[in-house]
């Protein structure tokens, strides 16, 4: 039990250690290297796809709120079984490999998720903070192609 509830905390302490890590400068040469792998989506596609869950790049400076400061990259279904990028120019809709997680909404609590789609692979890693209106989301989106995993911080928010 006790080696239980150690791998527990140790995991929640990582995630806690890794989301509150901000940005430096070598990580934000990391990001605009990335670019060429994921890029923004077309703002229709909010409309198209109807997505209560919508990510953009975060930075996790003072001044950036709770949607993100950078471009739009990632579209989520309400289910959350569907995820759309722009993977190298390409519109990508990829599919959640195991069973859906939970929808509700508990500030605190984690949200893990992988898509895929041929050999595409879509990793996300979010904690949610309820909020009055709407679901808060932060944490890690991690794309692998061709033998490379590219990550980036996201923030986002759901209506739901």
């Amino acid at each position: 039990m006790f080696v239980v509830q150690l791998k527990l905390l140790v995991s929640i302490l990582t995630m806690c250690v890794f989301i509150s890590v901000p940005i430096n400068a070598s990580a934000q040469v990391q990001v605009s290297e990335q670019k060429a792998v994921l890029s923004a989506l077309d703002r229709s596609e909010l409309k198209n796809f109807n997505a209560p869950y919508v990510f953009r790049i975060a930075s996790f400076s003072k001044e950036e709120g709770g949607y993100g400061s950078g471009a739009l990259v990632l579209l989520m279904s309400k289910d959350t079984k569907t995820a759309i990028v722009n993977v190298n120019g390409v519109r990508t809709e990829l599919r959640a490999m195991q069973a859906v997680a939970m929808l509700d909404c508990q500030t605190g609590s984690t949200r893990q998720q992988v898509y895929a789609k041929d050999q595409l692979r879509l990793m996300v890693k979010l904690t949610l903070k309820a909020g009055e209106e709407a679901c808060w989301a932060e944490g890690l989106v991690s794309i692998r192609t061709d033998k490379h995993t590219n990550r980036y911080m996201v923030k986002g928010v759901s209506g739901l």
